[in-house]
């Protein structure tokens, strides 16, 4: 059985030593080669004597250390703690939690098993594909789960679970310990404890998330509010239609203003909302500087990006929220291999995309930042929005 486990690490290894430099665009763009070959072979003389969880941990330290965000590792998970996090603008919070943790509940994060956040943070960091803090800020809370991902960066005592030490608005806590649970009862445990807000009081941004793009009039404002979750089509109205529908209900409506929301938009077919930008730029109706509106952040990445470009550079739009997880000028078109013996997925990028002069601009910032807290959180609130429809 050890031989057979050995072989599949070496698969991994031998991939990303002799097969992702030939496919990837650029591997070393970043990074020495050397340095990186140093770090496959260092692997490769420990795999005898590490735990898988930690084999795994370090192939994707190896990975991340290219510093392209599309490329990147699957790691798969067989055991999860049951909670959701999010990282707000005062700290890394309980956003959701099985029934049995609900103490947990809008808690903010101190430690982790002992471990101070900022320590747990800078190390989970290594194993993520990221290239600025935008999009670490995205990835992090998810990874967080993963009591083997911790476990394996020696971050966890137990893949059985970890003890959250854990704080209140007011500095009050405790340590509370959440026992891991099979992958297949992570989403049930935490469904079944869901907070139930009112639909009708939900923000926006938070609504309809498993719908590509739709949009909503606020009648009191006369402002029409654009949702664009994801760069791919919908069966039932194509983004081009839709654009064409949302365009006609600006004029017939006398709107005030138009937001389109970006913020969590990770990115498809970037083509697909050029038809729609080059007819809104030349809506004089609507785009106007203080009456057309981009809503961007952590999660605006790859064709989204590209998108938000195209916004800025040919309307008159004011980009409100977070700098973007999508880096301007970043390796992309992502093509992806799954590995025979080990099972395990790699994206990588094969084309470069020069969108902007300075390349050490890691970010696309918002011209006006707005960042959500935990208590906007619980309280229902979207600082973006409040400013957008205060703003004249």
């Amino acid at each position: 059985m050890k031989k057979k486990a050995d072989q599949k690490w070496l698969e991994v290894l031998d991939f990303l030593q002799y097969e992702l430099p030939k496919r990837h665009k650029n591997l070393y763009f970043q990074m020495n080669e050397s340095n990186y070959l140093k770090k496959i072979q260092s692997l490769r003389n420990e795999l005898n004597r590490l735990e898988p969880p930690m084999i795994t941990a370090e192939i994707a330290k190896i990975v991340a250390s290219i510093g392209d965000a599309h490329t990147s590792i699957d790691i798969p998970v067989y055991y999860l703690c049951p909670l959701e996090f999010y990282w707000f603008s005062d700290g890394i919070c309980v956003i959701n939690t099985a029934k049995t943790d609900e103490i947990l509940r809008y808690k903010r994060i101190t430690h982790i098993d002992g471990v101070e956040i900022e320590t747990v943070i800078a190390i989970m960091s290594t194993m993520i594909s990221h290239e600025n803090h935008s999009y670490r800020k995205a990835m992090l809370p998810k990874y967080l789960p993963a009591i083997e991902y911790l476990y394996g960066l020696k971050l966890a005592r137990s893949v059985n679970g970890f003890t959250l030490t854990y704080e209140n608005e007011s500095g009050e806590g405790g340590d509370w310990f959440v026992p891991s649970c099979p992958l297949s009862q992570y989403q049930s445990q935490l469904n079944e404890n869901r907070a139930a807000f009112p639909a009708d009081k939900l923000p926006l941004f938070r609504k309809n998330p498993d719908r590509y793009y739709w949009m909503e009039f606020l009648k009191k404002s006369r402002t029409l509010y654009f949702k664009y979750n994801i760069c791919k089509e919908m069966s039932e109205e194509s983004v081009q239609s839709f654009g064409e529908r949302l365009l006609d209900a600006v004029r017939e409506n006398k709107l005030e203003k138009l937001v389109i929301d970006m913020r969590n938009n990770t990115g498809g077919n970037s083509t697909l909302l050029d038809p729609f930008i080059d007819a809104l730029s030349k809506c004089d109706q609507i785009n106007q500087q203080g009456r057309l509106f981009v809503i961007i952040g952590r999660d605006t990445f790859s064709s989204a990006l590209l998108n938000v470009f195209s916004l800025k550079n040919k309307t008159n739009a004011l980009l409100v929220g977070e700098p973007t997880g999508g880096k301007p000028n970043c390796y992309g078109e992502v093509l992806r291999v799954k590995l025979e013996q080990s099972g395990l997925r790699i994206s990588y990028s094969t084309k470069y995309y020069h969108l902007i002069e300075d390349d050490h601009m890691l970010s696309l910032n918002p011209d006006v930042q707005r960042e959500e807290s935990i208590q906007d959180y619980i309280g229902l609130s979207d600082p973006c929005m409040e400013y957008i429809l205060l703003s004249s």
